[in-house]
């Protein structure tokens, strides 16, 4: 893998999935750089109202027949493909709207950046879920992928894609997340577990946790996610590389810590594991500190305090 600074004079980024929870901090940051940035979502998971005011957005399914067509047309420098159906559980419910909107809709992205002639593909996609029940831990990218959901398989076929259509014509990178959370990230639906548990302990409301408690994960902050995929667009790569903290939590610790800040009194009880659900993932980090210089900084406990703080302020 090869890295250095771009020198490009074109400053516009589209950001896909530029009104969700992951793109809409994305786009905070490069408006604040001082970026042009155009936002592509069909709102149907995203929000409006994540945006700053006066934030261009184009509306529209990435799934669409035009849509390749409608991204080339803008001819940016950069995509961020943060758009994604990000659910295990509907995955598996609907595999076929899974594929739909994370390998048509990539697709999409991809052939719009490069009929467009872009100078970089940043692809966000996922950790936990391409490898499995990983033979060792942490997981290193050269690792084997093994995904155990349709949505860990549609994931993975997209990064494939990238390396087959893109090729050495487009540098991209490929950026394999760990769990992330963080102020903006909603408490149905495609929620995370730390969404979901901050929301339902503000509320005084009963918990289950899925499974005996133990599993555990790689939680990164969502602003720490926003500054990885920054610092990618700023290099020439192609590659994947994991972003995570490098460090399990397991979801009955996770709990405990929660419950701590937010005075939570209640005991959880536990359900059946979700199908699909590794038992525990951890992400190597090394290649994200040696190439992209980057690293986590948020302590999971000041990364919970933001986003429960975050949650009370938008049930005012």
């Amino acid at each position: 893998m090869t890295s250095h600074p771009i020198t490009s004079n074109d400053n516009l980024v589209v950001v896909t999935g530029g009104a969700g929870f992951i793109g809409s901090h994305v786009v905070d940051r490069l408006l604040g750089e001082g970026r042009r940035v155009i936002v592509v979502d069909d709102l149907s998971t995203g929000a409006a109202t994540n945006l700053q005011p006066g934030t261009d957005l184009e509306q529209f399914d990435l799934a669409g027949p035009e849509a390749a067509s409608r991204i080339a047309r803008l001819r940016p420098a950069a995509v961020v493909h943060c758009a994604a159906q990000a659910s295990v559980t509907e995955s598996f419910r609907d595999p076929a709207r899974d594929a739909a909107v994370n390998i048509l809709g990539g697709l999409n992205a991809l052939r719009g950046a490069l009929e467009g002639r872009g100078k970089r593909f940043v692809y966000v996609t996922t950790g936990g879920a391409l490898y499995g029940h990983a033979a060792s831990l942490p997981s290193a990218e050269d690792d084997p992928i093994a995904p155990l959901s349709p949505y860990g398989l549609s994931k993975w076929i997209m990064e494939r894609y990238l390396a087959v259509l893109a090729g050495d014509r487009l540098p991209w990178v490929a950026l394999r997340l760990g769990n992330v959370y963080g102020p903006r990230q909603r408490s149905d639906g495609e929620a995370g577990v730390v969404a979901i548990f901050g929301d339902r302990m503000r509320r005084g409301a009963p918990i289950t946790i899925d499974g005996d408690g133990e599993q555990t994960r790689d939680f990164v902050f969502v602003t720490d996610v926003r500054d990885a995929i920054v610092t990618a667009l700023d290099h020439e790569a192609i590659d994947s590389v994991n972003i995570g903290t490098g460090r399990p939590t397991s979801v009955n610790e996770l709990f405990g810590q929660l419950a701590a800040i937010t005075g939570y009194r209640l005991e959880p009880t536990h359900g059946a594991a979700r199908p699909g659900d590794v038992r525990h993932s951890v992400l190597d980090v090394r290649r994200a500190e040696s190439v992209l210089g980057w690293a986590a900084r948020t302590d999971l406990a000041d990364g919970l305090r933001q986003t429960y703080a975050a949650l009370g302020a938008m049930a005012e």
